[in-house]
């Protein structure tokens, strides 16, 4: 069997199964160890859910509410709750942009079968990002 491009289906699968991306299993947001197109770095993979700055205002809002439990536990479960509405919010919008990102670089015009290969091992690796949380 023959791909577009007339390299047998065997080979791009290859490509497309080892794109050396290493999904740790404890890993929040994976660890991307190579390229999936091999010519630089795939953002998707290796950007985090949320921006540094605002991972630590969220760890400190979480250490607000657990100091204080003692004096308000019903009050501090209900910030947890919150905080973390807050929290998934966030990271959904941020798979929303990538996954907007990845759509946007084969659906605009006429993509050639490498093109579109990169993109199904970009997709690939996000994928897998999603199911590892």
């Amino acid at each position: 069997m023959t791909t577009p491009d007339d390299r047998p289906f065997s080979e791009t699968d290859d490509d497309l199964r080892d794109s050396g991306t290493d999904w740790s299993a404890g890993s929040a947001t994976g660890t991307a160890t190579g390229s999936a197109s091999g010519t630089g770095t795939d953002t998707t993979a290796t950007e985090p859910l949320v921006a540094e700055d605002v991972a630590v205002d969220f760890r400190t809002r979480w250490e607000v509410i657990q100091q204080g439990f003692v004096d308000d536990p019903r009050s501090s479960v209900s910030e947890a709750d919150k905080l973390v509405d807050d929290l998934l919010k966030r990271v959904s919008l941020s798979f929303q942009q990538q996954h907007q990102g990845l759509e946007k670089q084969w659906n605009d015009g006429e993509p050639s079968t490498e093109d579109l290969r990169a993109a199904l091992q970009k997709y690939r690796a996000f994928f897998q990002r999603l199911l590892a949380m």
